[in-house]
Formats: C-alpha cells, sequence, structure tokens
C-alpha cells in the first residue's frame, strides 16, 4: 500500500516487522536496565485505576486460665492504595521513509535508548519511593494503640558531619546500623538490597572489612570493582538515587499530593535499603512499542510507553542513609 511519500511502499507485513524487531529490541533493553523488577512484585491494574493493599495490625496474645473463658480480641486491619493515572512516553519521529526502512543500527540504537531512559525513569520512581519510606513514620491501624501496631516507621540516619558520606569506615557503620534496627524487629535482612551511587559504592570499596579475605571470605574483587553483600544484605550500584531535587515529576499531580517530587532533603540520600514488601507497584500499560505514519506531517513516529505507579507499602523495611 501507498502512503504517498517517496521511496518503496511499505507493506503491512513491512510495518509489523519493523515494530517486532524495534519493539523487541526496548523490551531487551529495558529487561537489561531496569532493577527494580527483580526485587519488587508489579501487580497488574485491570478495571480500575486503583490497588489497595491490606495491612494487619499485631494479634493479641493472652494467657488461659483454668475454668475461665477466654476473651476475643478483634486484630485491626489498615490499608494502603495506589492509584495508576499517567502514561510515560518515549517518542522520536523520522521524516523520510528511505532512512527509517534501510537504517537498521540507527533504529537499534534508538530503542536501546528508548529501553534505557524507560528503564531509568523506572527504577528511580521505585528508589524516590523508598527513601520517603525510610523518612515515614508507622502507619496508623485500628486506633492506632501502639500494642496493635504491626508495622513500625521507616529507617534512616543522617551522618554527623559533612564528608562522612567519603569514610568508607562512617559509611558502612551506618548501613550496618539501619539492618541492626530491622533484625531488632526480626526483619530477615538477607531479602533486603542496600542500594548505592556509583561513588559510595567506591567508597566502601576501600573498606578493608568489606573486602578482605581477614574479614569477608570471597565477598569482592578489588580488581574488577565487586562487593558482594554488606551484614548479609546484597549490594547494588546504581545511578538511579537522585541526587538533587525533583520538581513536577511526570508522575506526581495535585491527587497524590506531588508525591515523586523529590526535596533537597530527600536528595541526601547515599544509601537506600529496599525490601520485596517495601513497596506497593501497579502497572496498567506495560512497556508498549508502537511505529505510525502520520499523514499530515508526513513522519513516521516511534513510541515506546507504559503506564505504572508506586507508593509505600511497608516503612519499616525501607531505610536511607542521607549525608549531613
Amino acid at each position: 500500500m501507498s502512503y504517498g511519500i517517496p521511496g518503496p511502499e511499505l507493506s503491512d507485513l513491512s510495518t509489523d516487522l519493523m515494530l517486532e524487531e524495534y519493539g523487541g529490541e526496548v523490551e531487551n533493553q529495558f529487561a537489561k536496565s531496569s532493577i527494580m523488577r527483580q526485587f519488587v512484585k508489579i501487580r497488574p491494574v485491570r478495571g480500575t485505576d486503583t490497588i489497595v493493599n491490606n495491612r494487619v495490625g499485631r494479634t493479641t496474645l493472652k494467657k488461659l486460665a483454668p475454668g475461665v473463658r477466654p476473651p476475643a480480641d478483634n486484630t485491626p486491619f489498615g490499608r494502603v492504595a495506589l492509584t495508576v493515572d499517567t502514561v510515560v512516553l518515549a517518542r522520536d519521529n523520522r521524516s523520510m521513509l528511505n532512512e527509517f526502512q534501510t537504517h537498521f543500527d540507527a533504529r537499534m540504537e534508538l530503542a536501546q535508548d528508548h529501553g534505557k531512559e524507560i528503564g531509568k525513569f523506572f527504577d528511580q520512581a521505585f528508589i524516590i519511593m523508598a527513601i520517603k519510606g525510610a523518612l515515614a513514620s508507622a502507619p496508623v491501624i485500628g486506633d492506632g494503640t501502639a500494642s496493635k501496631q504491626s508495622i513500625g516507621a521507616g529507617k534512616n540516619k543522617t551522618l554527623s558531619a559533612s564528608g562522612d558520606d567519603l569514610d568508607p569506615d562512617k559509611l558502612a557503620a551506618a548501613i550496618v546500623e539501619l539492618l541492626v534496627r530491622m533484625e531488632e524487629e526480626e526483619i530477615p535482612t538477607e531479602e533486603c538490597v542496600v542500594m548505592v551511587r556509583p561513588t559510595h559504592f567506591q567508597v566502601l570499596y576501600e573498606n578493608d572489612k568489606l573486602m578482605s579475605r581477614d574479614f569477608a571470605a570471597g565477598n569482592g574483587d578489588y580488581a574488577k570493582g565487586i562487593i558482594n553483600e554488606i551484614h548479609g544484605a546484597p549490594i547494588v550500584k546504581t545511578a538511579r538515587i537522585p541526587n538533587a531535587a525533583i520538581a513536577d515529576h511526570f508522575l506526581s499531580n495535585a491527587q497524590n499530593s506531588n508525591a515523586y517530587d523529590v526535596s533537597a532533603t530527600e536528595a541526601k540520600a547515599v544509601a537506600v535499603i529496599l525490601h520485596p514488601k517495601s513497596l506497593l507497584a501497579g502497572e496498567t500499560i506495560p512497556l508498549t512499542s508502537d511505529i505510525w505514519f502520520n499523514r499530515e506531517e508526513k513522519q513516521w513516529f516511534i513510541d515506546s510507553f507504559l503506564s505504572f505507579g508506586v507508593t509505600v507499602n511497608r516503612p519499616d523495611v525501607c531505610g536511607a542513609v542521607f549525608k549531613a
């Protein structure tokens, strides 16, 4: 079929093949570049824009006395809701059909860049929520009675002085402190992941107790720049921890009280601890790719888009270390 532009005609089959070729590359790159899907379950959001997760309060134990009927106590429930209401889009355009048909490498490079940018945006939204969870107070369950609370506050630590985040011992000690605080609440920290930016990964890399075989057999490789874990929790190096304030985040709006914006204080996070239950995440439109021609503009458009949301589920399993 003709599209009324110079160059060879493009059949529906050719369009489908291009879309499959391009979309497959975006999916591949997104899977490689996104780290959050490895740690957090993404729930489908269908038929509604909101999903809800219930929180169970603490069960009350009692002593059984002979001849006395034991009383029953109502275990309170709370809930956390997540609304998915925004589509995030990566779009490029090509004005010449021949250029798009023949330059396979350029097409693949474009697909990879779409996948990388979407993966970065996706991961950063999750990390932002983990930081907010680390600063959050304990959620109110039932009447808020302390004895009924089963979920505590987030775990956070602010380093004492400027430059402490560049001290290998002080940074490691702060991370371990948060993990120990979680352990005191019987949280399985081996299920957590500790994320640090490359600069602070390098700082930890200089910590002898993490690298020396006298303290940690097989925990890293100095030549390869690898550290495997700290206090039993895996370490992940990522530049997606925000290090500057973010206003007007694409997912922020009046309905969620600009939940995804990052304050100057939140942007001081140098290490983030995340557990699979830390966040509630939902997805209405999974990563989707489309290639289409606009007759009016005589241009090809190459789209990749998705719609998702994330919020704090359990602040007690969120942690963050902040520089002074």
